[in-house]
């Protein structure tokens, strides 16, 4: 945080974006009881059938607010140097390179895992939908480039636990992870998802520590991903969820080594 004045724009700068999301979340819902209105009155079998989640709630609240300062006071900055975060390998996830030193039980720094003449694509995030939704074809990013680029996933604080701010599920895909506690719960988080959605072995997997020093100096709250390249940031994706795009991570690469 900055002084009283820096902090006062700040706010007025994120005021905005803050409003539009609490209005996507209220149309969201109104959408949704609409939906079960129409089913009861129909009388449709699946009208009484699961438990209407709504998203516009205090913990939600609370949940964008915090994001939108995450983003705000974020250390990384595209051309800059990438901060080097502490992060922890993830127990029988994907293949742990022996070249990368480990100490204090896995933990080691971001970079360690960069590469001087490949391009490091980290990809940040955790089991809430709209990252699980992307997994896919950040799968298919990974097999079709890591001939030429290296590629980490860092899971971070739980998006939407179940002991907080609740995500309706998308899809038949679902998972149910409360606020990490320890860090043996946030490495059993990673492992769980990655177990389901099983990525290539060119894909490192590694944790935010429980301090959270990744996601405050990359600004994730949510999703976001970025590429580091000779210790620098040559590409910074958007806030998570609604810019949050792979599409444009595919677009850099393909700029840079061609299509695949």
């Amino acid at each position: 945080m900055g002084t009283a004045g820096e902090d006062l724009l700040v706010t007025l700068q994120i005021l905005p974006g803050f409003f539009s999301n609490c209005l996507f979340l209220a149309l969201y819902d109104s959408v949704v009881l609409v939906k079960r209105v129409v089913s009861l009155l129909s009388c449709s079998r699946s009208a009484g059938c699961g438990e209407w989640r709504r998203m516009l709630t205090s913990a939600g609240l609370r949940s964008v607010w915090n994001s939108f300062l995450l983003d705000a006071y974020k250390q990384v900055k595209l051309g800059c140097e990438a901060p080097n975060s502490k992060v922890v390998k993830v127990p029988d996830g994907p293949r742990w390179s022996s070249t990368i030193r480990i100490q204090n039980g896995g933990e080691c720094r971001l970079l360690d895992f960069e590469s001087s003449d490949r391009p490091l694509v980290v990809n940040f995030g955790s089991a809430t939908p709209p990252f699980i939704s992307h997994l896919p074809a950040f799968r298919q990013l990974v097999e079709d480039f890591s001939d030429v680029a290296d590629f980490l996933l860092v899971y971070i604080d739980e998006a939407h636990p179940s002991d907080g701010w609740v995500a309706p599920p998308m899809g038949p895909c679902s998972f149910n992870f409360r606020k990490h506690q320890n860090l043996e719960e946030r490495l059993g988080a990673a492992r769980k998802l990655t177990e389901h959605f099983s990525l290539p072995p060119q894909c490192q997997l590694v944790a935010d520590c429980m301090d959270n020093n990744a996601n405050v100096a990359y600004g994730v709250s949510y999703e976001r991903v970025c590429i580091v390249q000779q210790k620098k940031i040559a590409y910074l994706g958007g806030k998570g969820p609604f810019f949050y795009n792979l599409k444009d991570v595919r677009q850099w690469l393909e700029q840079s080594y061609g299509r695949r």
